[in-house]
């Protein structure tokens, strides 16, 4: 039969194919759960943009950061072996055209690309050949099948790289803001498994399957490992759809539901206890992470005070393995996490010296503006830093210059915000032996932003208690943790102190976070034998302090050119439109393309679509600030008195000047 019969036989072929499962699943067969499953994600092209060749002066060898690329924290975030995900193919976008095509793996670098991920060539750090942020870890227990498998999951560097897509290169942004879409990649796997599951259920179109079964099982592919592989297959789809999956606010490109999603994942899906699921609801512009090792509190809404709390509760919620059916002191909240993978990273971020001590930053500094985007205008910079100190230094603290940055000058004011963190353990008044950045939080009724984020920890609470109605035991928390008891037990009250945390039924969810994490961090180091010293080295001598419902950080501003879209929900698209006239702020704006917008700093904007989907026909998601969760109103320059007014309306030049000398820190 030539190409032309070819050509019209196919859609006869779907059509008769289409009836013969439809008849099948009327019959009650388990395909009707395959079918939910098949329809892939309209997404962008293929992004193979060479990465440039350039002088960022982040402080990092190479080795340093290939290591921070792929070194894993033991999640296994996609829950599919790794040798599932090197075998499946990238998912046809039509209902049935993936029984007439194939062979095109899902981990390719351009497929991948898609989504927003770096591609990377295989190296020593990176044997699979797959894109900056993801990781193989080993004897992971996955959900559907019975043996330990080899997971693949994601590294920091997976939503802490940026790119800046400039005149046909890639400018590299190490512990910048990613461009990923998770949310579209977790479609597409689902995507991948349905079609290649329902191709095993039909004869003769079964080549998708075999081709998977065979990159699967290699010397193993006979009939019986193609029988069990089958098995496994469906039970891991039928797992999946077990799970809840609601949004209500769609995250996109660049942005992630990061605490709502830690959450369903510890408290839901990795427990079994799927009330405490809440739909995701508040999206965030992945945050940048140089200098932030130093500062007392870390997170948008400046909750966590400890890093390894924060990076393993990161890793909890990207699904490490944890234990919770142990009995108590028998190794219950035990986790697969790395902990010294953990310190490594964090030691790599913060540097081996204490700023305070040598006024300057060892570890990761932020970006230099790449010469290739166009000469910073000393004499504008120099406006702008004069407009900087009226405006914006009250809350993001003086300007944190290259020269402050990275030692060239010790008079600077900057260095007089660092100061040790003191606590209370019972009456005894405790303090950091090292010193800290002392970040502002700014309270959300002064900033006028979104809410949404800052309300997922001040009001989201978590059933750890027992019930006797579906016989559920009680999770087992019972350990003390640092609280400001301001943020949420006592609003007159403002201290840091020791408080007790145990099972409820309504446990506030920073506490409830911060004690399962501490107590799977305590588990771990009974398991090392770890000394005190070694406890404190690695924990950097801070608190478990948590606190919520203070309102966002106001982090210094090195690098924050590099970091679009703006506001801590990525609403706004340019600097130029966030310093600018707070009603010409876009509405509507495409996120997707990385191409950066050299004149205004940001997000280049684009046409918007007249339509109700949340994606483009060519896969650019639409950021529609009009959401609850999404609103782009806050922080703004204008003469009228309303709430989210920071300082008076700014004119061209002057949000010329200060976006000028943004540019040099």
């Amino acid at each position: 039969m030539n190409a032309k019969h070819l050509g019209w036989m196919k859609p006869l072929l779907c059509f008769v194919l289409f009836l013969v499962v439809a008849a099948v699943v009327g019959a009650g067969s388990q395909l009707s759960v395959l079918l939910e499953a098949v329809r892939s994600p309209t997404l962008p092209a293929p992004n193979l943009t060479p990465v440039a060749s350039w002088d960022s002066k982040q402080n990092w060898s190479k080795a340093m950061t290939e290591e921070f690329h792929f070194k894993t924290q033991g999640s296994r975030t996609l829950n599919i072996p790794s040798s599932w995900f090197m075998a499946l193919e990238e998912p046809s976008d039509g209902v049935f055209s993936f029984l007439f095509s194939g062979g095109a793996k899902f981990s390719s670098g351009a497929y991948l690309s898609r989504f927003g991920f770096v591609p990377q060539e295989a190296s020593e750090e990176n044997p699979l050949g797959l894109p900056i942020g993801f990781a193989t870890t080993h004897y992971q227990n996955v959900i559907g099948i019975k043996n330990a498998q080899t997971a693949i999951g994601f590294t920091c560097a997976a939503c802490h790289t940026g790119q800046l897509i400039h005149e046909g290169e890639r400018y590299l942004i190490q512990g910048g803001p990613a461009h990923v879409d998770l949310g579209q990649l977790t479609l597409a796997i689902e995507a991948a498994l349905g079609q290649t599951a329902l191709s095993s259920k039909l004869p003769v179109l079964n080549g998708k399957f075999l081709r998977f079964a065979k990159g699967v099982l290699g010397t193993e592919y006979t009939d019986e490992g193609i029988a069990k592989l089958n098995t496994d297959l469906t039970n891991v789809i039928n797992e999946l759809k077990k799970e809840p999956n609601g949004i209500d606010v769609v995250e996109g490109y660049s942005r992630l539901d990061a605490l709502n999603r830690i959450g369903n994942q510890v408290f839901a899906l990795d427990t079994g206890r799927f009330e405490n699921y809440v739909n995701i609801s508040a999206p965030v512009n992945y945050p940048h992470i140089w200098t932030s090792s130093w500062f007392s509190w870390v997170q948008y809404d400046g909750s966590i005070m400890q890093p390894l709390i924060r990076n393993a509760g990161e890793a909890m919620g990207t699904a490490a393995l944890t234990n919770y059916s142990a009995p108590i002191n028998e190794g219950r909240f035990a986790n697969a996490v790395p902990m010294m993978n953990l310190h490594w990273l964090e030691s790599a971020l913060a540097g081996p010296e204490q700023p305070l001590d040598t006024k300057s930053f060892s570890g990761l500094h932020s970006p230099a503006w790449p010469k290739a985007f166009g000469d910073i205008d000393e004499q504008l910079a120099a406006a702008g830093a004069e407009l900087y100190d009226k405006h914006c230094q009250a809350c993001h603290l003086p300007a944190l210059t290259k020269a402050v940055e990275r030692g060239n000058d010790p008079n600077s004011e900057f260095w007089s915000h660092f100061a040790p963190i003191a606590w209370y353990d019972g009456d005894t008044r405790r303090t950091t032996t090292e010193s800290l950045l002392n970040v502002k939080i700014v309270h959300q009724d002064y900033m006028g932003t979104d809410p949404g984020q800052s309300n997922v920890l001040a009001l989201r609470t978590i059933n750890t208690a027992a019930s006797n109605l579906n016989n559920t035991p009680a999770m087992g928390i019972d350990i003390d943790v640092c609280v400001d008891q301001a943020s949420l037990l006592n609003p007159k009250k403002s201290q840091l102190e020791q408080a007790r945390i145990t099972d409820n039924p309504f446990l506030p969810y920073p506490y409830a976070l911060g004690a399962v994490v501490q107590l799977g961090i305590d588990q771990w180091f009974d398991r090392q034998r770890a000394s005190e010293a070694e406890r404190l080295a690695i924990t950097t001598d801070r608190p478990n302090c948590l606190q919520a419902g203070a309102g966002y950080k106001a982090r210094p501003l090195n690098g924050v050119w590099a970091t679009a879209p703006f506001l801590h929900n990525g609403s706004v698209p340019s600097l130029r439109h966030l310093l600018g006239n707070p009603d010409k702020r876009p509405t509507k704006f495409l996120l997707g393309d990385p191409t950066f917008d050299t004149k205004n700093v940001g997000v280049a904007v684009g046409a918007v679509p007249n339509t109700d989907h949340n994606y483009t026909t060519d896969g650019l998601f639409i950021l529609d600030t009009s959401i609850a969760g999404n609103s782009n109103a806050g922080h703004e320059f204008r003469d009228e008195k309303v709430k989210g007014r920071i300082g008076p309306a700014l004119s061209d030049d002057e949000v010329s000047a200060i976006i000028e000398f943004l540019k040099t820190l």
